[in-house]
This record gives C-alpha cells, structure tokens and sequence, in this order.
C-alpha cells in the first residue's frame, strides 16, 4: 500500500489548515491554490491533503474532491492522492471517474493491493463479477492474502452480491496480524491506564505506519487524541477509520465527539443519525443524540462535554478491523 503523505505543511500553509478547521473549505482550497502560485506547489498539496482530510471528517465529500483534484495537479505521482480520491467518487456515485482515478493509481503502482480490491469490486458492482472475482483470487497468491479468513469471507461475500460487507472484510485482509502489533497494542493500552497519553500516541503512530489498513488503529489513535485535547486530529483520524470501514459505529461517535468539540455540533450529530439509522437501538449513539439534543435546547444548563455513556474513562476495546471486544476502563475518551 502506498504509504501517505507524511510531510507536514509549511507554515504559510498554517492559514488554509484553519480555515479549513472552521469548516471554511471553499477559501481554504482558493487560498491554498493561491499560496501555490508563489512557487510552494509540493507544499501546497500536502496541505490540500490535510483540507480533504478534514472535509471527509466533517462529512463534506464535494469539498473533500475540490481539494483533491488541486492536490494531484501539483502531485500527480502521488498514488496514494489518487487513490483517496477513488474512494470519494465511489460514495458519490461518481463510478466512471472512480474507475479512472483507480487506473491512474495502479499506473503508478501496479502493485497498489488495496487499489486493485478496490477496483476488482467496482467491477463486480458493475456486473463484471467473473473478472472480478479472477482478479482478487490471482492476488491472494500474489499477496499474503490467501490464508487470510477475511478474505476468503471478502470473495464469497462479493460472490454473493454483499458489495458492503466483502469490502469490510477485504479490508481487514490487508493486512495480517503480527505479535509484535499486538505487543504494541498492549503497550498503548499500558501507557493510557498510565495517563501517559503522548507516549501511547506514538506507539500508535508507528503501529499506523506499519499497518495502515487497520481501522481500529486509527480510532485508538483519536481517542489518545481526543484525551490530548487535540480536536482536529481526532477527527481526522476517526475519519481514517471510516475511510477503511464506513460501518465501524463507534469511530463514527468519536468522530462526532471531536466534531462537537470544535463547535461543528450540526455535523457531529449527522454523525450520531448515521449510527442510529443503521443500528437504531446503539445505546450509545442514543445518549448521544438524547443529551446533545437537551443541551441545544438549554445551552445555559450544559452538562458537560462528555455525556455520562461516553465519560472520558471509559472505553471499549477494539480489535483490529474495528469490531468491539469487552469495556475496558482507562484506554480512552469517548467511549471508543
């Protein structure tokens, strides 16, 4: 998998980040495009980058493509741009320039596993299931897929017709467990017991560089970042977590929590709506939406940042692939 960009953006760039942080992102994308012009192409995309990033945590796809397309004008190597650009077009129902975003990707790297599922099931959606299920069955020899449970549940799914469900599960297949991811993991669940909140992010972090296809990872990563303080993070990794695995419900609350706490409280109970309308009894998603919903109508009464079903201590347990395992106190913020 094409690793992202791990640069971070010029300070002159600072501006077009906090625009973007105030939901601004039609002048965050002029202002970056215009920043550009005064020789900062490669700088300009990585920040285009961050606005996309943000705009896909705040749910706004049109600007999450506006920033893109900017971004692989002054980056078009960069497959990993193209291939994040694929995956909106998709929600969109933008197939035909999905397919071609996917192409450009797998010009760059033939070997671009994740770009190659992604693309095998467009075809299958669009009726090509024979060539589809040829091509992620070649892979699982090319890749250390083949012995993968996931993805062999991924293609009889897609056999099936359940387009939402082998995309889960192929993304889980990714990548494969290791003891030493597990032992990492371990050791950020140590570090947040110990409130050593940054050291854990770290661990994340280089667990993430190592794993990128894993969902949970990223959300473990915005709950360090949401006890940390540092709002647009989170959000920005719980939207990570969503790109992976638009059904992992409780990446969705943590990112409606680090939403909120940037004052975004519409988007942040979109996101709430959208647990609840695939999962209407979620009980957390529910308190959620029962306490934001008094607070917006006693905004003098408050009662805290954090509902009591979401108190920052206390947290489920995730395993990768963002499926959940039993409460565990101490390992985040938010409930997730």
């Amino acid at each position: 998998m094409t690793p992202r960009p791990a640069e971070t953006p010029h300070d002159r760039f600072e501006p077009v980040l906090r625009l973007a942080r105030e939901g601004r992102f039609a002048e965050a994308i002029a202002a970056a495009r215009a920043t550009a012009g005064a020789g900062a192409d490669d700088e300009a995309a990585v920040a285009l980058g961050e606005v996309a990033r943000i705009a896909q945590a705040a749910g706004d796809l049109e600007a999450v493509v506006g920033a893109l397309e900017p971004a692989l004008s002054a980056r078009p190597g960069h497959a990993d741009l193209h291939y994040r650009l694929a995956r909106v077009l998709l929600r969109l129902k933008r197939n035909a320039e999905a397919r071609a975003a996917l192409d450009r990707a797998l010009a760059i790297n033939p070997r671009y596993v994740a770009a190659r599922i992604e693309r095998a099931q467009l075809d299958a959606r669009e009726g090509f299931l024979g060539e589809a299920l040829g091509t992620l069955r070649a892979l699982s020899h090319e890749a250390p897929l083949g012995q993968s449970e996931e993805f062999r549940r991924g293609l009889e799914r897609l056999d099936q017709g359940e387009w939402d469900e082998a995309q889960a599960l192929f993304g889980r297949a990714l990548e494969s467990r290791t003891e030493g991811l597990r032992e990492r993991l371990e050791r950020f669940e140590a570090l947040m017991r110990a409130e050593d909140v940054a050291r854990a992010a770290l661990e994340l972090h280089q667990a993430i560089a190592e794993y990128p296809a894993y969902p949970d990872l990223h959300a473990r990563l915005g709950r360090a970042e949401l006890r940390q303080g540092h709002w647009d993070d989170a959000a920005a990794s719980f939207g990570r977590a969503l790109e992976i695995n638009p059904a992992f419900h409780d990446a969705r609350l943590g990112l409606a929590l680090a939403l909120e706490a940037l004052g975004m409280r519409a988007q942040a109970m979109e996101q709430v709506g959208m647990v609840l309308e695939r999962e209407p009894d979620h009980a957390q998603a529910r308190e959620l939406e029962r306490r934001w919903t008094a607070i917006r109508a006693r905004p003098a009464h408050g009662e805290g940042r954090f509902p009591k079903a979401l108190d920052p201590g206390v947290a489920r347990a995730e395993s990768p692939g963002g499926r959940e395992s039993t409460p565990r106190r101490g390992s985040g913020p938010g409930g997730v």
